[in-house]
C-alpha cells in the first residue's frame, strides 16, 4: 500500500489552531462577553453624579469615602461611622477603593468600576451556567442575552448600582464554588469548596441585605443539580433522601448568618429612622396591598425585560389604592394562581426549569415589601433574578425549536431577534440619560405621566448647582432653572388649589420654600415648609428649616408676643429635628450648642423689644 503524502504545512497550522480553540472555546467565549460589555457600557465612564442617593449616600460622606489614607475610610466604615443609612460594608470598601485612586469627588472611578464588575459577572455567568448544565450552546445564549439587557442601564451607569452588581458577582461564585463540591468526589476538598461557597455568599450579604434569601437558592442548586446537567431525566422521579437531608443541614449555617445580618441591619435602619415612611397598613390590610400590587410588578419586570419600553427609574405604577379595581383585583388573582400551576407543573415535568422558576421567586422576595413598603418596581431589582427569566424563556424557546413546525420555529426566532434588537436600541438610548441629574431628570420629565419626585430632583439639582456657583452671575440662572421646575411641578399636581395638595408634592413644597426664603420672602417660605410639613409629617429635613426659619423671624419680629411664639417655635422644631435626625445617637456638639442658642432666645422674648435686640453682657 502507497502511504499518503505528507499533508501541507498550512493544513497543519489550521488544525493546529483549530484544536486550540476547541480546547480554549469556553475562557475565549467568557473573554468575548466581558469585551463586549466593556465597549457597550464604556461611554457611561465619563458620567456625572446624578443627585438621587449617589450625592446623599455617597458624596456628602467623605469621612467614609474621602480619608487622606484607605485605613481611616477602613476605620470608619468597619468602626466608628455607625449607625448609617446603608451600611453595606464590602460596597463602601470598593468606593473606598475607587476614591484612592481616582479621587473621592472624581465620579470616572466610581463608573468605571461598575463597568468592570459588570464584564466579570457576565463572564461569570457563563462560567456558571456551563459549569451547571454543561452545554455550551444554552450557556452562552443565556449570558448573550443577558449582556443585552436594558434593564441593566440603570444598575450599570448609576454609581449606586455597585451593590447590585457586587452582590451579584459573589452570589455567582458561591454557585461556581458549589458546582465544584457537588462534583467533586474527595471529602476534604468537598469541604473546602462549602467554606468558599458560604464565604462568597457572606461577601455578597455585606455587599447588598436583599441576598438574605440566597442560601435558599443555593439549596435549590444542590438538588438539582442532576436535573440540570443531564444526569437524571426532566421528569424523573425526584429522589427524597440523605442528599436531601444532608443539603438541609448544610444550609442552616447560611440561613443562621442571614437572620444574624438582617438583624444588625434592621436595627441599624430602625436608628436612622428609615422605616418611619408613614404607611400604616398592617395585617390583612398589608397582605392585600401585597396581593394586588405585587404580581402586576411581576407583569412589568416581564415586559421590561422582553421588550423594554420607556425605562425609568421611578415607576407610578402599580400604586397602592384605597379601592383596587376589579380588572386588577382579577389579574393579580390570576397571576397567583398561574404562577403556583406552572411551579407544580415544572416540578413535575421539568425539574431543570423548576430550578430557575423557584431561584426567581426566591431572589425577588426581598422585593416584594413584605416587612417594610418602599419601592414597588426598580430595574436595578432585576438585575440578578433576571437571569432565571432569560433561562426560562430560552429552555421553552429550545423545546419549540427541536419540536415545532418550521413555520412556528421562525416566529419564535423572528420573537427572539425583536427582542434583541429593541433591548440594544434601548441601551443606546436610555444610557445618555444617565450623563448628569440635568439629562437624567429631563429624560424623566418627557416621559408620560412623570413623577414629582422626577421634579423634585431636577430642582435639587439645579439648587446644587446654584450653591456650588455662590457669588458668580451663574448662581442666578440655576436659581431661576429651580424656580421654573418647581412651579411647573406644583402646577401639574396641584392644578387645582381649592383642594388638598397631594402627598408626594411634599418635597416640591419643601424646595419652594427655598426659593422664597432667597428671594426675600420669609412669610410664604413659612406657609410653604408647613405644608411640606402637612403633607409629609416628621421630616427632618423640613424640622430643621423650620427651625431655622421661625428664629429669623424672630429676630426681625417687632410685635413681642409674635416674637415669642416664634423664638418658641424655632426652640420646639429644632429638638424636634434632634430627635429624628439622632434618635438613639448622640447628638453632635454643634447641635446642641444651636439649641441651647434657641432656649436662650426663648428667654429673652418677655423682654421689651429695644432690650431683647441687645446682645446681653458678658
Amino acid at each position: 500500500m502507497t502511504a499518503a503524502p505528507p499533508s501541507p504545512s498550512g493544513a497543519r497550522d489550521g488544525s493546529s489552531w483549530t484544536s486550540r480553540l476547541r480546547r480554549h472555546r469556553n475562557l475565549l467565549a467568557g473573554l468575548l462577553l466581558m469585551l463586549a460589555v466593556w465597549g457597550l457600557y464604556l461611554p457611561s465612564v465619563w458620567y456625572g453624579f446624578v443627585y438621587y442617593d449617589d450625592v446623599r449616600i455617597l458624596l456628602d460622606h467623605p469621612e467614609l469615602y474621602g480619608q487622606a489614607h484607605l485605613s481611616s475610610d477602613l476605620k470608619a466604615i468597619f468602626g466608628t461611622c455607625f449607625p448609617r443609612e446603608e451600611p453595606l460594608l464590602l460596597r463602601d470598601v470598593t468606593w473606598a477603593l475607587d476614591s484612592l485612586v481616582f479621587g473621592f469627588g472624581n465620579a470616572v472611578g466610581y463608573h468605571l468600576g461598575n463597568v468592570l464588575l459588570h464584564g466579570i459577572v457576565v463572564a461569570l455567568m457563563f462560567a456558571f451556567l456551563l459549569g451547571t448544565t454543561r452545554r455550551y450552546g444554552f450557556a452562552l445564549a443565556v449570558s448573550t442575552a443577558y449582556l443585552v439587557l436594558a434593564i441593566h442601564t440603570e444598575p450599570v451607569v448609576w454609581i449606586m448600582g455597585r451593590k447590585d452588581i457586587l452582590s451579584t458577582l459573589f452570589m455567582l461564585l458561591a454557585l461556581c464554588a458549589q458546582t465544584r463540591r457537588l462534583t467533586t468526589e474527595r471529602g476534604p476538598a468537598r469541604s473546602g469548596w462549602y467554606v468558599a461557597t458560604l464565604a462568597c455568599f457572606v461577601c455578597g450579604l455585606l455587599s447588598k441585605i436583599s441576598v438574605l434569601t440566597f442560601p435558599f437558592v443555593l439549596f435549590l442548586h444542590a438538588i438539582f443539580l442532576p436535573y440540570l446537567n443531564g444526569a437524571r431525566p426532566p421528569d424523573g422521579t425526584f429522589r427524597w433522601g440523605r442528599n436531601v437531608t444532608r443539603e438541609i443541614v448544610l444550609l442552616v449555617p447560611g440561613l443562621a448568618v442571614s437572620v444574624l445580618v438582617y438583624n444588625w441591619y434592621r436595627q441599624t435602619l430602625t436608628q436612622m429612622g428609615i422605616f418611619d415612611r408613614g404607611y400604616t397598613a398592617h395585617g390583612l390590610d398589608h397582605l392585600w396591598n401585597l396581593l394586588m400590587i405585587d404580581p402586576l410588578a411581576l407583569w412589568v419586570y416581564v415586559q421590561q425585560t422582553m421588550f423594554p419600553w420607556h425605562l425609568k427609574v421611578l415607576y407610578t405604577w402599580p400604586a397602592l389604592r384605597l379601592v383596587y379595581p376589579l380588572w386588577q383585583i382579577i389579574v393579580s388573582l390570576a397571576t397567583v394562581a398561574v404562577a403556583g400551576g406552572a411551579g407544580v407543573w415544572l416540578f413535575r415535568q421539568r425539574k431543570d426549569m423548576f430550578f430557575y422558576f423557584g431561584a426567581f421567586f426566591i431572589l425577588m422576595v426581598p422585593y416584594l415589601n413584605l416587612m417594610y413598603v418602599g419601592i414597588w418596581v426598580a430595574e436595578r431589582y432585576l438585575y440578578f433574578p433576571v437571569f432565571c427569566l432569560l433561562a426560562l424563556v430560552l429552555s421553552l424557546a429550545v423545546a419549540i425549536l427541536r419540536r415545532a413546525q418550521p413555520v412556528l420555529r421562525v416566529g419564535v426566532l423572528t420573537v427572539g431577534s425583536i427582542s434583541a434588537a429593541i433591548n440594544l436600541f434601548q441601551t443606546f438610548s436610555y444610557q445618555p440619560a444617565w450623563r448628569s441629574g440635568d439629562t437624567l431628570w429631563q429624560y424623566h420629565l418627557a416621559l408620560p405621566q412623570p413623577s414629582p419626585t422626577a421634579y423634585a430632583n431636577l430642582a435639587t439639582y439645579y439648587y446644587a448647582e446654584a450653591t456650588a456657583q455662590q457669588g458668580t452671575p451663574n448662581m442666578a440662572v440655576s436659581m431661576h432653572k429651580m424656580t421654573v421646575v418647581v412651579d411647573a411641578g406644583l402646577a401639574q399636581f396641584w392644578p387645582d388649589h381649592q383642594q388638598s395638595p397631594p402627598p408626594d408634592t411634599y418635597f416640591l413644597f419643601f424646595l419652594q420654600s427655598i426659593v422664597q426664603e432667597i428671594k426675600g420672602e420669609p412669610e410664604a417660605a413659612l406657609a410653604s415648609l408647613l405644608t411640606s410639613d402637612r403633607l409629609r409629617p416628621r421630616s427632618d429635613s423640613t424640622n430643621l428649616n423650620l427651625a431655622r426659619l421661625y428664629h429669623k423671624l424672630a429676630g426681625t419680629a417687632t410685635d413681642r408676643k409674635q416674637r415669642e411664639t416664634y423664638a418658641h417655635a424655632a426652640r420646639d422644631r429644632f429638638a424636634a429635628y434632634i430627635a429624628l435626625a439622632y434618635r438613639s445617637r448622640p447628638v453632635p456638639q454643634e447641635a446642641q450648642k444651636e439649641l441651647a442658642d434657641l432656649e436662650a432666645g426663648c428667654s429673652v422674648t418677655n423682654q421689651p423689644v429695644d432690650k431683647a435686640d441687645k446682645k446681653p453682657s458678658p
